[in-house]
């Protein structure tokens, strides 16, 4: 047996020096009597019901009780978990990347009570499989490992949507349930979960969802698709097998390591500890028009999947490391200003620059972020002392303790700035950019609000001709670009 698998369901649970309590502090163990107590929770102070509702299950991990009245009370504190959490997203979703204070402290609240009631349910599992179980033992157990690993999924998801690094030993914590439930044949059992899409999971569901979520490019995506893929990965482990045999392509995951998934790549990893998952079925359904997770999903997010789950792949061109500070203009209009008029004043801002290649550059802001710096932004960068601007997208952010740190993909070829008007010359000029290409096919970048596949357009690039935008070629919610078609 591989050490990878737990034999011992206690591991990272309350060590032996915190004392065993006699009763909680906060609530009364009867199911009426909590259930009282978490409807009083004040619904105006999310905060410090988030702080309570921690102390609760954290108390109740610790408290000697009988496995079912314990498992109970949990499925009782659970649905409060979720709805109090969705508050508390509402509080750090779409604001600055530079958190405020009481943010941060939301986000903290939510990664707390997400970890407080993982390990509750661990200590369930625990108890369940500290004999050999029968078969209604063996069910409460799938359902206990399931809720533990939806548990530290939901805090992985706030890492992802605040583009911060994982909390040491979370991963393991997530392989570590797994690969116990695969030891027992508990991974497979259907459990009923009405927070789940479809009310129903699995632990098989419950891994796999952190698996594609992690595999998905996360720190390229905005907190709304990532929220929408959440959902959805949530059914979409039924078509990802995990093999025990290395594959072609794909992905591998080392059950025994604190990290996610890689690209699959490696013949060294192979053995017991390793299991390995390929996207591109998945990525094929998308492509068919298939895999809908029943609420309307985005084609920028399904293009964006496709991509990154059909050639799973690391960055193409090595960077140069750099300590310089460029100037930085945020946003397609003020990238088309600074090459419409390059000698101008623009309002720039000074960013350090980490690293340099021929594809991109990584970023880092000091101090706070301005507010337009997110996923799929267009930027315009020049040296601080001058030099010609170059044009490029934002593909991904993290936060990081010295600030904010982001990678930029240059544009390819001479980006010229042009202007457009919907029609005939119908409306009002808007800046776009002209990207050419040398066998022809030239793409035009533009605002992603009110332009689409199939829209003639006039571009006012010296005599004013008539263009129709063919395939989109990448996109973000700010802008998206377009191969140019003759109308």
């Amino acid at each position: 047996m591989h050490e990878a698998w737990p034999t011992d369901w206690a591991w990272a649970l309350p060590a032996d020096t915190d004392a065993p309590l006699d009763s909680l502090s906060l609530a009364g163990t009867r199911p009426p009597d909590l259930r009282a107590w978490l409807t009083a929770l004040p619904a105006g102070d999310p905060l410090t019901s988030a702080a309570s509702l921690t102390r609760l299950l954290e108390e109740l991990t610790r408290l000697p009780l009988d496995t079912r009245c314990r498992l109970a009370l949990l499925e009782d504190i659970r649905p409060r978990v979720h709805r109090l959490a969705a508050v508390l997203q509402s509080h750090y979703l779409d604001t600055p990347l530079s958190l405020s204070t009481p943010a941060r402290e939301a986000a903290d609240r939510v990664a707390d009570l997400f970890d407080a009631l993982a390990r509750a349910y661990q200590r369930v599992a625990a108890a369940l499989l500290a004999t050999p179980p029968g078969p209604a033992r063996r069910q409460a157990a799938a359902t206990a490992v399931q809720r533990a690993l939806d548990a530290l999924s939901q805090q992985l998801g706030q890492h992802w949507l605040l583009y911060t690094p994982a909390r040491a030993g979370l991963w393991w914590r997530l392989h570590r349930l797994y690969a116990g439930a695969a030891l027992h044949a508990l991974h497979t059992l259907p459990v009923a979960d009405p927070e789940a899409p479809g009310h129903e999971s699995s632990v098989h569901l419950a891994y796999t969802r952190a698996l594609l979520m992690a595999s998905a490019q996360p720190q390229q995506l905005r907190p709304p698709a990532l929220i929408a893929l959440f959902r959805a990965a949530g059914q979409w482990g039924r078509r990802l097998p995990l093999h025990a045999a290395p594959l072609e392509g794909g992905f591998d995951v080392a059950l025994d390591q604190d990290r996610g998934p890689a690209p699959a790549g490696d013949p060294a990893r192979s053995g017991p500890r390793w299991r390995h998952f390929d996207t591109r079925p998945l990525a094929e359904a998308l492509c068919d028009g298939g895999g809908d997770p029943g609420r309307p999903f985005s084609s920028l997010l399904r293009a964006h999947l496709r991509t990154v789950w059909s050639a799973p792949r690391g960055r193409a061109a090595p960077r140069r490391a750099g300590r310089e500070t460029v100037r930085v203009v945020l946003g397609l209009n003020g990238a088309h200003a600074c090459l419409d008029q390059p000698a101008r004043v623009h309002n720039a801002e000074p960013v350090r620059c980490q690293d340099r290649g021929e594809q991109g550059c990584g970023l880092i802001w000091h101090g706070p972020a301005p507010r337009g710096l997110r996923v799929g932004a267009v930027l315009a960068l020049a040296g601080a002392d001058g030099g010609p601007w170059r044009v490029g997208e934002i593909r991904w952010l993290a936060r990081a303790a010295e600030g904010v740190r982001a990678g930029v993909q240059w544009l390819p070829g001479e980006v010229r700035p042009v202007r457009i008007s919907h029609g005939y010359g119908d409306t009002l000029p808007t800046p776009a950019l002209l990207v050419p290409a040398a066998d022809g096919a030239d793409t035009l970048l533009v605002p992603t609000a009110g332009f689409a596949a199939g829209a003639r357009v006039t571009v006012w690039d010296g005599p004013p001709r008539l263009v129709r935008l063919g395939a989109r070629v990448a996109g973000s919610a700010d802008a998206c670009r377009y191969r140019l078609r003759l109308a």
